[in-house]
């Protein structure tokens, strides 16, 4: 456990340079959709823990909502990106501070919402770091994960790319395929990607296992839904991947995102 937040502690996502201006349009879609899904839940004037913040991304845009975000990351590039480009963007109403999600620093019921886009299935504890979110909330945590139902999950866990055409890429939609129905009928949580090229869990997981961590916490899960729906290789389906967003939280499609997004309270 330690050896994977020392990975952390000195990792720099590069969340802006890979994703929000990815040159694949397939990619970026994704990760817009990824955003727009927290956002939906972010009122102005609340007071926002952005758990694990990366490069500060999303905790500028809930800033520029109109809510006062404290961003929190264990990596120290990233706290270091956050600040640069809270300064680039001139706002004001947010601040940002290297922490450990799985010992917030923050007293109970501290925020009205905590948010965490893609982070908990990076912790060496994942249950104690949703944990933590809800203990440091008011009310209302919305927690997104990758998960693996999702034809562009396939393609990722199977070791190929999303948004890319080639050998590699449909090869691995069929292994991933293969890897997400062994650990189905294994009764395993989901499948392992792995992550940043080191030996670090990054777990797609099946939704129900989330449903589940909830109720073993004595949480309530209120909704969830995908929080980007996608459709693998062609950026011609790049709108059809837009329109299908529209209904992510479908009785259906909100089991089949890329990740989804679980709405919780205590």
């Amino acid at each position: 456990m330690d050896d994977i937040k020392s990975f952390y502690v000195h990792h720099a996502d590069t969340i802006s340079e890979k994703r929000i201006n990815s040159p694949y349009l397939l990619r970026k879609t994704v990760h817009q959709a990824q955003h727009d899904a927290v956002l939906a839940y972010v009122k102005p004037g609340m007071r926002v823990l952005d758990a694990g913040c990366g490069e500060g991304n999303l905790s500028i845009l809930m800033a520029k909502k109109g809510a006062q975000v404290i961003g929190v990351d264990i990596s120290e590039p990233n706290i270091a990106a956050c600040k640069k480009l809270a300064e680039h963007e001139s706002v004001q109403s947010v601040e940002f501070s290297t922490g450990d999600l799985e010992n917030l620093d923050f007293p109970d019921n501290s925020f009205d919402l905590v948010v965490s886009s893609h982070v908990l299935e990076h912790l060496p504890d994942f249950d104690k770091g949703l944990a933590e979110m809800a203990r440091v909330s008011k009310g209302r945590v919305a927690a997104a994960i990758p998960t693996v139902l999702s034809p562009c999950s396939w393609v990722q866990v199977g070791r190929g790319w999303f948004y890319l055409k080639g050998q590699r890429s449909f090869a691995a939609f069929i292994w991933g395929f293969l890897r997400m129905l062994g650990a189905l009928i294994l009764g395993r949580e989901g499948v392992n990607e792995t992550y940043g090229g080191a030996d670090v869990p990054h777990v797609f997981r099946f939704p129900w296992i989330m449903k589940r961590k909830v109720r073993r916490l004595g949480l309530r899960l209120v909704r969830y839904e995908a929080d980007s729906l996608c459709l693998p290789y062609f950026t011609f389906l790049e709108p059809a991947v837009r329109f299908l967003n529209r209904y992510r939280g479908a009785l259906v499609l909100r089991d089949c995102g890329y990740g989804t997004l679980y709405v919780i309270e205590k």
